[in-house]
């Protein structure tokens, strides 16, 4: 996606580190591969959006997958390929919860200027590919998603990571001879779209998913790590996309999603013996499914806190997310008590779901909860979707029962 979006996700452990009284934490830019946004914003793969853009990322995790806080979550299981967290690098950076921009080390102004044709269509085509445009909020707005408006090259040629290349005359001249990207327009005024308008795919949400890695152990962030990544799992094959993934203030964890071409790609490179090294250190290797799954299976088991926010995932012009329950703070112990009370029911609510079973405001055969305050809020929930049947064979057994009466 682009450098502010990125970037999708189900729960994403929020690893915090901790937070700074004074300055600590250099700046750091989320960023993927390539990038697509203007300066302000932070980057996951190449950026896309004008400066003041927000990040907008696609997500990281299956979807209705629980978030998780501790940091400790990350180190409590021995990685997928046999290696433990031992000999794997830390970070150390801290927070500034003042200067968020300290906490994004990411600068691509420090690179060499460059008018090398082939890199500047590959970082362009990046922008519009079928990976990055569906999830970067600025460029599928720009170019109104399948419609396929039309965007000025100097307003590519703006992004942070486009910077580097000079003149504009040879970015022009460098697209012109794309199979993938339409230039047009006058001299000066030059615009820019796709060949063949994106298409929608069906299921393509999920194929990505299954064709990405976490990849932990690159300790702390510098303005180079984002190209450093980028060259390292290269020589493991094609990647799409490269997610530094990043506390909600913008400081890296030390830890990537990376999406490969395919998904025996990704199960490659995660089976890959002897396991891939970083600087002399082991990584922590798995695939993102198998790391959703273990958090949310330590949620389940209490051992992790879920996080009360989630990160907005923008993908094909819907965007979701966001805090939770109004957004005020938690009790600490309240989702215990929401797990405990999840497994004495089998994980199954007491929703009335619709056409007139529970009604509305709890209304009507459902009772309880059903449809009233806490169904709304929990609505979209997954397990809230579940509650649908479940709650529909509890009331067709009572009405059952009745009439046996």
């Amino acid at each position: 996606m682009s450098e502010a979006d990125v970037a999708t996700k189900p729960a994403e452990v929020v690893e915090q580190p901790a937070a700074a009284t004074s300055e600590a934490a250099p700046e750091a830019v989320p960023e993927s591969v390539p990038e697509a946004v203007p300066e302000s914003v932070p980057e996951s793969v190449p950026e896309a959006a004008p400066e003041a853009a927000t990040e907008a990322a696609p997500e990281a995790a299956p979807e209705a997958a629980p978030e998780v806080a501790p940091e400790a979550a990350e180190t409590t299981v021995a990685a997928a390929n046999g290696q433990d967290d031992k000999n794997i690098l830390k970070t150390t950076a801290k927070i500034d919860p003042d200067n968020r921009q300290k906490n994004n080390k990411f600068d691509p102004s420090q690179r060499e200027v460059s008018d090398d044709p082939v890199a500047i269509r590959k970082q362009v085509e990046f922008y519009f590919g079928d990976w990055n445009f569906p999830q970067d909020k600025f460029m599928w707005e720009s170019c109104g998603g399948a419609e396929n408006k039309p965007i000025a090259v100097e307003k590519i040629h703006s992004f942070k990571r486009m910077r580097t290349f000079q003149p504009y005359s040879a970015v022009v001249a460098a697209l012109r001879d794309s199979e993938f990207l339409d230039v047009e327009g006058e001299e000066g005024k030059e615009t820019l779209k796709r060949k063949v308008p994106y298409q929608p795919v069906a299921n393509a949400r999920a194929k990505t998913e299954a064709a990405t890695v976490y990849v932990k152990g690159f300790g702390d962030e510098t303005s180079s790590t984002q190209f450093d990544m980028e060259s390292f799992f290269a020589q493991f094959g094609e990647v799409k996309g490269l997610k530094l993934r990043r506390t909600p203030e913008g400081l890296f964890k030390g830890s990537v999603f990376v999406t490969f071409a395919t998904e025996d790609a990704a199960k490659s490179f995660v089976s890959k013996d002897p396991a891939p090294k970083w600087k002399e250190h082991d990584l922590k290797i798995m695939t993102k499914q198998a790391y959703c799954q273990e958090k949310s299976d330590l949620i389940r088991a209490g051992k992790l806190e879920p996080s009360s926010t989630t990160s907005k995932k923008f993908f094909e012009g819907q965007e979701g997310g966001g805090r939770r329950n109004g957004g005020g703070p938690r009790d600490q112990d309240d989702w215990k008590k929401r797990r405990d009370h999840d497994q004495k029911n089998g994980f199954r609510g007491g929703r009335g779901g619709r056409g007139g079973r529970g009604g509305r405001g709890g209304r009507g055969r459902g009772g309880g909860f059903r449809g009233g305050r806490r169904d709304n809020e929990d609505r979209g929930n997954k397990r809230s979707r579940d509650d649908d049947n479940g709650g529909e064979e509890r009331a067709a057994k009572k009405v059952d029962t009745k009439e046996e009466a």
